[in-house]
């Protein structure tokens, strides 16, 4: 007896079927590149100089903003920055507030009062931006995973055809 001319076919849908269930490969998530202050002046074996020191006491004034910001119920995340003049007070500081849903106005002037009470000034001058997330935008974190009724239609859609086939032979051995 002839080994039927469908187990090869059976065989490459069976294994598309086991690659298309398999767990997917994690994105790779691009390295941690210091760009900012905290990152270039966090050295501490960095010899002191003015620069370094007013930069390392813009980035202390930048996190104490942020930790207090974050503290807020609505802010999931916050950014700062706060610059300095050539006598080490503070001139300007720019804020960015990724928030939740709510009053953007009432949020914007808690920041302010954050930021000018941790600065120690009024004369401050702060640009605060705030960003809220977008209902339409689905999230970019989320595994793509086969859904189990597409498996479910591709296992079926396989054993139709291997019996479309186991037929058609058997048809084809009748009228032989």
């Amino acid at each position: 007896m002839r080994p039927p001319a469908f187990r090869p076919l059976l065989a490459v849908l069976g294994g598309m079927l086991l690659a298309a269930c398999s767990e997917p490969q994690p994105r790779r998530q691009p390295s941690p590149r210091p760009s900012d202050k905290a990152a270039l002046y966090a050295d501490a074996a960095l010899v002191p100089t003015r620069t370094g020191e007013r930069a390392r006491a813009e980035v202390a004034w930048a996190e104490e903003i942020r930790v207090a910001l974050e503290t807020l119920h609505r802010v999931d995340a916050a950014r700062v920055t706060v610059s300095t003049g050539r006598d080490g007070s503070p001139d300007s500081a720019a804020i960015v507030i990724r928030a939740r849903a709510g009053d953007p106005d009432a949020l914007r002037s808690s920041a302010q009062r954050i930021a000018l009470a941790a600065l120690g000034s009024n004369e401050v001058e702060l640009a605060i931006e705030i960003s809220e997330p977008d209902a339409d935008v689905p999230a970019q974190d989320l595994p793509a995973r086969p859904l189990p009724l597409v498996l479910f239609a591709v296992f079926g859609l396989g054993i139709s055809i291997g019996l479309t086939f186991d037929r058609a032979r058997r048809l084809v051995r009748r009228r032989t």
